[in-house]
């Protein structure tokens, strides 16, 4: 059986009720990822390293209430102000993941159209429940550009 790349790869779009620079600010800045970076309210986000440039890297733990902690980090690929970020993802203490998540945003009369990939997972599988998470994320993150 062969897989292609698209069939494995996590596509999520939303629009935003705010304007491309605080969308923009809200996924490059430390203090503001840890307010939406986790799921849901379960998790207390700490950001570790977050070193925004091409080649810098990042390391961001997901600390659920009931004690399990979480901890991915990466290499940021690609920053374009107010277009677009990609890094790589990669969860510590799991086998080694190649894959990209990229985040792409355009201006819609004023709020922001982003477009959301997670590409390159082994399986179908670790792809659905990444889009648990990143789907959980993504609305926290409308809340933070909101307030």
């Amino acid at each position: 059986m062969t897989r292609t790349r698209e069939g494995l790869t996590l596509k999520l779009n939303r629009t935003l009720d705010a304007p491309i620079a605080e969308v923009f600010s809200a996924l490059t800045n430390a203090d503001k990822i840890a307010r939406w970076y986790g799921p849901s309210d379960d998790y207390r986000v700490e950001v570790h390293e977050w070193d925004l440039k091409v080649g810098g890297n990042y390391r961001v733990s997901l600390n659920h209430k009931d004690g399990n902690v979480h901890t991915v980090h990466g290499t940021f690929r690609e920053i374009l102000e107010g277009e677009k970020v990609s890094y790589t993802w990669s969860w510590e203490g799991q086998p080694p993941l190649d894959s990209l998540v990229t985040f792409r945003l355009r201006d819609v009369q004023g709020k922001t159209e982003l477009a959301f990939t997670h590409e390159g997972f082994p399986e179908a599988e670790l792809r659905d429940r990444h889009q648990e998470g990143w789907t959980g994320s993504l609305e926290r993150l409308a809340g933070v550009v909101r307030s």
